[in-house]
């Protein structure tokens, strides 16, 4: 007897949409049958009307913050709120446990992170491991073993981002002789690279010139945080990754047509980069910033102007830009509003709970994308290249069952105060096509009908080992 029947969806599977009726059993798809097909089952859910997707994988969360400290709410909170919105995974940070550079062990920092978030994340969860400002020989040393200990992503930063350290007690900025050091290791032992890259010089000289002349107001940030870092940045880690063959590298948050630009014209050239969007940066421009609340829209690097939201939709198009992350650290509006100049605005958002209906509404009804694209960008992309296909991201017989059940007939408008992420939201008063009626991780019914029926969190650490196919360059569908 199968444990869970999904009966009468229109199901999207690796080879597009079809409709199927799903069997589970013992956490994982047993069984893709045409309709009426499936022998009987303990439970079973009616998705007429729906459409079943592979639970959303999140690429770029933040419960974590330095230090130990939370950049925004819990983890529990952020977990629960993307069971409601159909994300099954998440892969969040660890970042260094002292800013005593000759202390920090990698090993002990995963060690921590992994034992607090057991029986408190309610979705799957992994690590990129941040790796910051002078990353020394013993770190350097310890990386080969955290790869085979199945955490193959590091993350570093080519900028400080504001002039006093984004972080308290933490520089950011991994300097260029570090980097290739850290290539080298990085390529040899089969791991990937995840940047956010903006050139540092010409940032803190914007910063320098804007706050001598008294333009600190945010309606500024992307004229310090601009299109022209964004193009310098990413070349300048493009070219020196040229020189490492087999190194594979992941931009979060690609914001401007200079960097969508530079990620087109070095995969063409052999180099195995992939890109990452955040939905928020990709459906709105800096004209926001000028708004009386336009603090809620602001994510590091800024948002950018209409060619470069045009720009970003072509790559996903292309394949080019290949996952949708949040940077969900989902602050409360406290929080959020605790800075409102160029230089010490929170960048972390509320939205990781709409993202999936969000996209959904962009993509099929404004981009004449289609349903296959979603998956892409939202779960299937994100697996691959991170190390957690065909485990994650796909309906497929084999994989764990993780699923939503997006329903068309129940359009809506977004509004903070039915979300369960915070008391903001930066898409309050957007309408989506579709809500999330049933989440499923690994064969329980987690989420039905806007009720949160996981009785406890029950997320489990997901070791990785990425696949050949992303150091081709090739993981992605695209």
């Amino acid at each position: 007897m199968l444990d869970l029947a999904i009966v009468g969806s229109d199901v999207v599977t690796p080879e597009g949409p079809r409709r199927l009726d799903i069997g589970i059993a013992d956490g994982r798809f047993a069984l893709l049958a045409e309709p009426g097909g499936l022998p009987e089952a303990a439970r079973t859910v009616d998705g007429s009307g729906c459409v079943t997707l592979p639970g959303a994988v999140d690429p770029h969360v933040h419960a974590n913050g330095p230090l130990g400290e939370s950049l925004g709410q819990s983890r529990d909170v952020i977990t629960s709120a993307c069971l409601y919105g159909g994300t099954t995974t998440v892969i969040d940070f660890v970042w260094p446990s002292t800013t005593d550079v000759a202390r920090r062990s990698i090993t002990a920092d995963l060690a921590e992170r992994v034992e607090a978030w057991t029986g408190d994340s309610y979705t799957d969860f992994a690590f990129h491991v941040a790796l910051t400002g002078d990353v020394s020989e013993k770190i350097l040393r310890e990386i080969p073993d955290v790869i085979a200990d199945g955490f193959p992503s590091f993350k570093i930063f080519t900028t400080d981002i504001v002039p006093s350290g984004l972080l308290s007690g933490v520089e950011l900025k991994v300097r260029f002789g570090t980097l290739a050091d850290l290539f080298d290791v990085v390529a040899r032992h089969r791991g990937i690279v995840t940047v956010h890259a903006e050139d540092d010089d010409i940032v803190m000289h914007q910063y320098r010139k804007y706050i001598d002349s008294g333009r600190t107001a945010l309606r500024y940030m992307a004229e310090v945080h601009t299109t022209l870092s964004e193009d310098m940045s990413f070349r300048r880690v493009l070219r020196l990754a040229e020189h490492y063959p087999g190194l594979a590298l992941y931009f979060h948050h690609v914001t401007a047509r200079t960097g969508v630009d530079a990620l087109r014209e070095f995969r063409r050239r052999g180099v195995a980069a992939y890109g990452e969007a955040i939905d928020v940066i990709a459906m709105n421009t800096a004209a926001r910033y000028s708004a009386p609340d336009g603090v809620k829209y602001h994510i590091y690097p800024s948002l950018k102007y209409a060619e470069d939201v045009d720009a970003i939709w072509e790559g996903v198009r292309d394949g080019t830009v290949n996952c949708f992350g949040t940077d969900g650290a989902c602050p409360t509006w406290e929080q959020k509003t605790q800075g409102s100049r160029i230089d010490d605005a929170y960048g972390g958002v509320t939205g990781v709970e709409p993202k999936l209906a969000v996209l959904y509404t962009e993509m099929l009804a404004n981009r004449s994308l289609d349903l296959t694209r979603l998956v892409e960008a939202t779960s299937s992309n994100a697996a691959k290249i991170f190390g957690l296909w065909p485990r994650k991201g796909c309906i497929a017989v084999g994989s764990d069952a993780d699923l939503v059940l997006l329903d068309p007939r129940a359009p809506r408008v977004i509004r903070a105060a039915e979300m369960h992420e915070g008391d903001y939201s930066p898409w309050e008063g957007c309408r989506v096509d579709a809500w999330p009626a049933y989440t499923v991780l690994r064969g329980e019914v987690v989420m039905a009908r806007g009720e949160l029926t996981a009785d406890r969190p029950a997320g489990r650490l997901l070791r990785r080992t990425l696949d050949d196919a992303v150091f081709a360059g090739t993981a992605s569908a695209r």
